[in-house]
């Protein structure tokens, strides 16, 4: 009787055992399961950001192909006209680098191309030219675009001018100026607010 009891408790332990072992092996076989389910998710996010960054890239390389074939288009109906253009653009990328002599100078070459027709925008130019502090030049900037917005209408042959509007400036009265590119680049924050503003309105024929 105390053999058979014996035998059975080996068998019972043997039994035993061999569980464990099978416990062991599955926990085992679990933890590369888990970590081979790891691996892939971490592969997959790597490959869906590839992606993502991809199409990213080619969206703004389309954006940029865009808006040069924009500014190639852009056409006055004559060279005085487009010369006007060309300085009022060059006094607001001076503005928004918030450089005043620049400012200054290119408004003076502005001011020059206007005759006695156009007095008045030849007048509000000169009130650029005429100081090297740039707050001054920015206010100075923003009534000349409103008034050469008709003008502007007036002699577009092809292309667009996008009208913007900053509502902060000026203590939030918000202020217009015009580009050849939808891409927001604020003249009378520059660097502190140079996205700041939308368009508004489009000048095209």
């Amino acid at each position: 009787m105390k053999k058979t009891v014996k035998f059975m408790s080996v068998a019972v332990l043997a039994l035993s055992l061999a569980s464990c072992g099978d416990d062991k092996k599955s926990d085992k076989d679990a933890e590369v399961e888990l970590e081979m389910d790891h691996t892939m998710d971490e592969a997959m996010e790597m490959e869906e950001m590839d992606e993502m960054g991809e199409m990213s890239h080619a969206t703004s390389e389309k954006a940029g192909e865009t808006m040069k074939e924009d500014t190639a288009a852009l056409a006055f109906t004559d060279e005085n006209a487009m010369a006007v253009w060309k300085a009022y653009n060059a006094v607001r990328e001076a503005l928004v680098a918030t450089d005043a002599p620049k400012a200054k100078q290119e408004a003076a070459q502005l001011a020059m191309i206007f005759s006695e027709d156009n007095a008045k925008l030849k007048a509000m130019a000169e009130g650029i030219a005429k100081t090297e502090d740039v707050a001054a030049q920015r206010e100075a900037f923003s009534k000349f675009s409103n008034a050469v917005e008709a003008y502007f209408k007036n002699t577009i042959n092809a292309g667009t001018l996008y009208k913007q509007h900053c509502p902060m400036a000026f203590s939030g009265e918000g202020a217009d100026w015009f580009s050849n590119e939808s891409a927001i680049k604020n003249p009378y924050f520059g660097d502190k607010m140079l996205n700041c503003g939308s368009v508004t309105a489009t000048i095209t024929q």
